[in-house]
């Protein structure tokens, strides 16, 4: 699970340089299929998906090459702000992205969910405008919501 340990990235963001500090959540290597060896988490039950452990190999690579220059979709969840992107073959992922109260030019990203997306699955997929990650991270930075 090495590709999945945090790391940090710096990007300029409208003529400030903003840390994004990104961590990865349990749902990129596991799912409710009950085909793997079962994970309990914070409470969560899932099962160890060989396919999603192997497909998340590619969440860092995306992040460090295309990200930043990426579109992500804001949506809702439980009254949380949440985004979604989806990358060139089909591989989508969900993430969160928070301020740590009393910082500046910090912003802490997690990534929650990533899979690839089969053709049935994409009528599922979060609807809404897609924004520059750029604006999202300026946004985010001045605590505001997209």
């Amino acid at each position: 699970m090495e590709h999945l340990q945090p790391f940090e990235l710096k990007f300029e963001v409208a003529g400030e340089l903003i840390n994004v500090k990104f961590e990865f959540g349990f749902h990129c290597f596991t799912d409710a299929k009950g085909n793997g060896q079962l994970l309990v988490h914070r409470g969560e039950r899932r099962y160890f998906c060989a396919e999603r452990h192997h497909c998340s190999g590619q969440i860092a690579e995306y992040i460090h090459k295309r990200f930043f220059k990426g579109l992500a979709v804001p949506f809702y969840v439980e009254n949380s702000q949440r985004y979604f992107c989806l990358d060139l073959h089909d591989y989508a992922i969900f993430f969160s992205i928070s301020k740590p109260q009393g910082t500046m030019n910090l912003l802490k990203l997690r990534v929650i969910s990533a899979y690839e997306v089969a053709e049935w699955g994409r009528a599922k997929l979060p609807k809404g405008k897609p924004h520059n990650v750029r604006y999202i991270l300026e946004m985010r930075n001045a605590g505001k919501p997209i």
